[in-house]
């Protein structure tokens, strides 16, 4: 299944910040201020992922990353000048298939407690999750919603193809 993230919005090439690489239990103790974009892209490259500064259509910047080869965005809100951002959300959307419905959101969102989906109007399949960036976190803390968010990727993307399937054969006997 084809899954896209937002890039079509990108007009601005990639930040590229050199961190030095911290000691593993520093590195997961360290508080971290996650109310800022470049602070939040320097920590998801020191652990390893891609994370390029962009700026959508509307000229704010958001970060576009990656897991399990898929993209995802993280884009910020309430923010002031790219800074002191009041939330932030992971972002990925998956392109229109004939079995994505409301009902389908809708049973894996009753299910699941923090990643939801939804449909949105041209009948794509949106994924997220939004973290309050009020106060700060720790290190250990940030990049677990990262792989937390990689772990449930993977299981919605299961989920949807475990779907798919029935969906075919039913559009194969109403074809008939």
């Amino acid at each position: 299944m084809l899954r896209m993230a937002i890039s079509a919005l990108a007009l601005s090439g990639a930040l590229a910040v050199a961190t030095p690489a911290l000691a593993k239990g520093e590195a997961q103790d360290r508080v971290i201020d996650i109310s800022d974009i470049k602070t939040v892209a320097g920590v998801m490259m020191q652990a390893g992922y891609k994370a390029d500064i962009k700026k959508s259509e509307s000229g704010q910047e958001y970060i576009a990353s990656g897991v399990n080869g898929s993209e995802f965005t993280v884009r910020f809100y309430g923010c002031k000048n790219n800074t002191g951002c009041d939330s932030l959300e992971f972002f990925s959307w998956y392109k229109k298939q004939p079995h994505f419905s409301p009902a389908l959101a809708n049973e894996w969102n009753r299910d699941k407690r923090f990643l939801k989906v939804a449909i949105d109007a041209d009948g794509d399949l949106v994924e997220y999750i939004y973290l309050s960036a009020i106060g700060k976190t720790t290190y250990a803390n940030f990049i677990d919603y990262i792989e937390w968010y990689a772990q449930m990727d993977v299981s919605l993307g299961k989920f949807l193809n475990e779907k798919a399937e029935p969906a075919k054969e039913t559009a194969k006997d109403a074809a008939k």
